[in-house]
């Protein structure tokens, strides 16, 4: 079986905004833009602390392999992998909310902050999970049709919330502004 062709592929790794992160925990993003009208989000943690992952707030209950989540909000909340995708020159964008065990959200802006509805998808995300114990894979695939403009590459943030329990959230980004917003524009990779 032939696979669409790519036009778009940025992998990185994260940065935290909070300066009291361990260096022992590091988090990558990767994004990959289908022809076809598909968006696939893979996220890696690797944590060598001796607690290893379990440093993490999750989901109880997780197993590896596909993950049955539903639509749910306020998932940034606790431990998020998140991505940002922008139409090009255009003040909209959207924001792609994932939890570990599967749930999902998809909202559309209308502006900065501002005109925030649910993006109806023709089909929910698939999620797959890989956890060890000192790493963690979440691999997403998002279909974007009929709400994307076919054959536009978007501007992108990719980013993740880490619920360290008593410690707080910290908030990982390919970069940050003076502070953690992963709304803000200027944060965004061009296409």
């Amino acid at each position: 079986m032939a696979r669409s062709a790519v036009m778009l592929r940025q992998a990185c790794r994260l940065i935290p905004f909070e300066r009291s992160i361990s260096p022992g925990v590091q988090i990558s993003a990767e994004l990959v833009w289908r022809r076809d009208g598909w968006l696939e989000l893979s996220y890696g943690i690797l944590a060598r602390a001796a607690k290893g992952i379990d440093v993490l707030k999750l989901p109880v209950g997780l197993n590896d392999g596909p993950q049955q989540g539903q639509r749910k909000d306020e998932l940034w909340t606790t431990t998020c992998f998140e991505a940002f995708i922008a139409a090009p020159g255009e003040q909209r964008y959207w924001e792609v909310n994932l939890a570990a065990n599967g749930d999902w959200a998809v909202y559309r802006f209308d502006g900065y902050r501002s005109g925030q509805t649910q993006q109806e998808l023709s089909m929910p995300p698939t999620v797959r999970l890989q956890r060890g114990v000192h790493q963690l894979r979440l691999d997403a695939r998002i279909a974007l049709e009929p709400w994307w403009t076919p054959g536009v590459c978007p501007d992108l943030a990719l980013t993740a919330v880490m619920d360290r329990g008593q410690e707080g959230l910290s908030h990982w980004a390919l970069s940050h502004g003076r502070k953690a917003d992963f709304h803000d524009r200027s944060t965004f990779l061009s296409a």
